[in-house]
Parts: C-alpha cells; sequence; structure tokens
C-alpha cells in the first residue's frame, strides 16, 4: 500500500493478523521487524492497534447507521482504524485521517473508497448515545454481566475504564547493576516520564512516545517490563540465597529473572515451560540482565516434569495460564477470545499444575500460586479443590511478605486479590502454600 503512511500500513497488517489468531505482541513484534519503522511510527503504529482492540464494539456501532450491507473484514479494520483516530487521537488532522484511509481502501478495495471517505466525514457529526455498558466500552456482554453481578454497577463501570485506559508501562530495575534513582535519572533524561512506584522498591513507572527497545536502560540490561503487581509474586515467594527453586511455566522469564535479582543469583534455579521457543527468549532475557547460564532450562509440560521431580525444590513458582482477565487493559485482544465457559477449562489446567507444583516441593517446602485473573474459578475455587484434597497443605498469609501496608486492604482470605486498577495495577491473584 502507498500514501496511507507506514504507521497506518502496518497497524491493518496487524490488526488483521489478530483476527488470525496472533496476539497482539506477536502481531506487533512481527509488523514492526517487516515494516522498518522509526520510533514514532512504531509508537502511532502501536497506539492504533491497541486503541482499535480496546475500543472495537463502540467504533462498530459508530459507524453502523451508515452501513449498507455487509463489509469486507478489511474494509471494517480500516474504518475502525479512521474512527479511533477521529474519535480519540488528536495529533493528526480529521482531513488526513480520511485521506490516509481513502488511500488504503484504494489499494485494497478499490469500490469501497467512496463508502468508506463518505461514512468518515459523516460519522464524526454523529457519535452513537445512550449506549449499552459493554458496548460503550467495547466488552463481551457475558464478561460485563458477570462483572455486575459480583461488584455492581459503580465497580464494574470502574474496571472498564481501567481497561481502556492507556496503561503506564512498569519496569523493574535490577538492583545488582544499578539503583531505581539511577535509572529514573536516566530516564527522564532520554524524555521519558519516570516516575518511582509507591508501592514496590525496584518498580518504575513511564508514560510517553517511546519504543522500549532503543532505550538505553533496556539495552544494559538495568531494567525489565513487569506490572507491579506481578512482580509481588517473587516477594510473596520470598526465594533464599542456597535453596533449589523452579519457576513452572517461565514464560519469557519475568519473575524468573525477578528471582535471580533478589538473591544475587546465589541459588539453584530451574525454568520450565513448553514452549522452547519461549525458553529460548527466556534465555536470551537471562543474558541481557547478566546471568548468562544460572538458569537450568527445561523444554517440558510441567505436569510430566513433576513426576521426575518429586520433593526437589524448596521453593515453587507457578504463575499458571490463565484467561488474562485481569490484564485486558494491556492484552485488549484477550477479551475477544474467550467464553465464559473457558473459565472451568483453564481451572482444570490450573488444579492439574498446582498439583505438579506441589509434588514437587520437599517437605516445609513454599508453593506460590499466582494468576493474571480475578475470576473465582482460576483462583480461590483452585485452592479449595486442593486444599480439600491435601490435608497436609496450608495457606500461609501473604502479608508478612509483601513490600507495602497499603496491600493490607487487599487481602482476601489470606491471598492478595487485586482488581484492575486497584493501586494502578493490573488485576492479579496471588496464594501461599507451604507443604
Amino acid at each position: 500500500m502507498t500514501g496511507a503512511g507506514p504507521a497506518r500500513i502496518e497497524a491493518l497488517h496487524a490488526l488483521l493478523l489478530v483476527r488470525g489468531g496472533e496476539t497482539v505482541a506477536e502481531a506487533l513484534a512481527k509488523r514492526t521487524q517487516l515494516g522498518q519503522l522509526s520510533s514514532a511510527d512504531r509508537s502511532l503504529m502501536t497506539q492504533i492497534v491497541y486503541g482499535v482492540l480496546r475500543n472495537q464494539r463502540y467504533l462498530d456501532a459508530w459507524m453502523a447507521p451508515f452501513v449498507r450491507g455487509e463489509l469486507e473484514p478489511v474494509v471494517r479494520e480500516i474504518l475502525r482504524m479512521g474512527l479511533f483516530q477521529l474519535g480519540f487521537l488528536d495529533r493528526v488532522p480529521a482531513y488526513a485521517i480520511v485521506d490516509a484511509a481513502v488511500e488504503q481502501t484504494k489499494n485494497v478495495s478499490p469500490r469501497a473508497t467512496g463508502m468508506v471517505n463518505a461514512i468518515l466525514r459523516r460519522a464524526p457529526h454523529k457519535k452513537p448515545q445512550n449506549l449499552p455498558l459493554a458496548v460503550e466500552f467495547s466488552h463481551p456482554d457475558w464478561l460485563v454481566q458477570r462483572w455486575q453481578d459480583r461488584f455492581g454497577n459503580d465497580t464494574t463501570r470502574r474496571i472498564l475504564t481501567v481497561n481502556n485506559e492507556i496503561p503506564p508501562v512498569s519496569v523493574r530495575v535490577n538492583t545488582l547493576r544499578t539503583s531505581r534513582d539511577r535509572v529514573v535519572d536516566e530516564l527522564i533524561g532520554e524524555g521519558i516520564h519516570a516516575q518511582r512506584s509507591q508501592y514496590v522498591p525496584e518498580a518504575i513507572r513511564i508514560s510517553g512516545s517511546f519504543w522500549l527497545e532503543d532505550v538505553p536502560a533496556f539495552q544494559k540490561g538495568f531494567i525489565t517490563v513487569q506490572d507491579e503487581s506481578s512482580m509481588l509474586a517473587t516477594w510473596v515467594l520470598d526465594p533464599h540465597r542456597g535453596e533449589n527453586i523452579i519457576d513452572l511455566t517461565a514464560g519469557l522469564g519475568g519473575k524468573t529473572g525477578h528471582i535471580l535479582e533478589r538473591t544475587q543469583g546465589q541459588i539453584s534455579l530451574s525454568a520450565v515451560d513448553v514452549s522452547l521457543a519461549r525458553l529460548n527468549l527466556l534465555k536470551q532475557n537471562m543474558a541481557r540482565l547478566g546471568f548468562a547460564g544460572q538458569v537450568t532450562l527445561k523444554d517440558a509440560d510441567a505436569r510430566h516434569f513433576a513426576r521426575e521431580h518429586s520433593h526437589e525444590f524448596d521453593r515453587v513458582l507457578l504463575d499458571a495460564p490463565c484467561s488474562n482477565l485481569g490484564v485486558l487493559r494491556r492484552r485488549s485482544d484477550a477479551r475477544w477470545k474467550k467464553q465464559e465457559e473457558d473459565l472451568k477449562a483453564h481451572q482444570k489446567v490450573q488444579i492439574e499444575l498446582l498439583e505438579a507444583a506441589i509434588r514437587l516441593a520437599r517437605p516445609e517446602g513454599v508453593i506460590v500460586y499466582s494468576t493474571c485473573s480475578t475470576e473465582p474459578e482460576e483462583t480461590f475455587h483452585v485452592l479449595e479443590n486442593i486444599l480439600s484434597h491435601h490435608t497436609n497443605i496450608h495457606l500461609e498469609k501473604v502479608s508478612p511478605y509483601l513490600p507495602s501496608p497499603a496491600f493490607e486492604d487487599f487481602i482476601v482470605e489470606n491471598n492478595l486479590l487485586l482488581r484492575p486498577g486497584d493501586l494502578g495495577m493490573d488485576g492479579f491473584f496471588i496464594a501461599r502454600l507451604r507443604t
């Protein structure tokens, strides 16, 4: 395509990849690599993609009165992109947004060019009014109804609002290599707004227009992207030097690196994940942080791995795969990929993985179970199942291990339960068990 600008061209490609099943993170990474974009264009592309996904139902309701007949999927995406920019961004003049959308349409569906032009010129004067809550905030009906039943309308509206905001990027400072104050000063010097977390001593919240991989502090291994709520899992694990520790379903190693930083690398640490590709990225991340060769990588299903390594570990961290319903402000595509019945399927796997964690733990060992979901099926119900079948397993209160007294207001039945937006953090659940 030509004439639309590289950011909009790559945004459209990325959205089509998401519709094809890729995660938004995967789609953006792929198009960034292929597109050879400047830092400013990468920022705009990311803003458009996340904005369309966060506001999809609202954008569709906005265009609906002007549409006649079925729209081609690619044309619908172009209209969504245009309406998002017209309704939510102010950095580009309206005429330029319309012209860019028309140019894109010429290249993919010439017959729809006139319609796209007409809709984007007329729609700004007639925004939708009195929409249902789920449409206004672009969430699935079942999820909004579920939260209204649990939390009431006011709290549900607050959560929906948080989910549609652009969140700050939270980073964890590698305190073995530098100090938080030094990183804050360096980020501010790069023109990035940086603020020390009030709640987690190694955390910084940053915002503004930047591309993280271009930031020197990231390149030097001084910082790792991780939400503060996720950092708390390692605090609750409370790893000690000299211990044998395992990070199950380790992913890209956010918590793996945190464990090493907290113990100065003076532990025996294993990371297990079913994806060899993720483990390879974890390995790269550990090298960037200065921990090359200090993690034993296990390409395996944790449930199978546990059968061969019973009672070998002092501490087990299980950040279980889940629905991601606590982090929809960051994973805005997830809201369109989940159904309520999926929660039971997640629960089954979570119980099996927690059973594996118990098998791996030594007597008097510690197990931390966490999820980036706050739904009962994936949190309290999982614990209830485990505790009813293992009378030797005890639930411990997480409060003594958390870095701020502010978290005491979010302790539920000895566990930490942060709903989206609480203390400015992602939704998260953390439980601590002892064998």
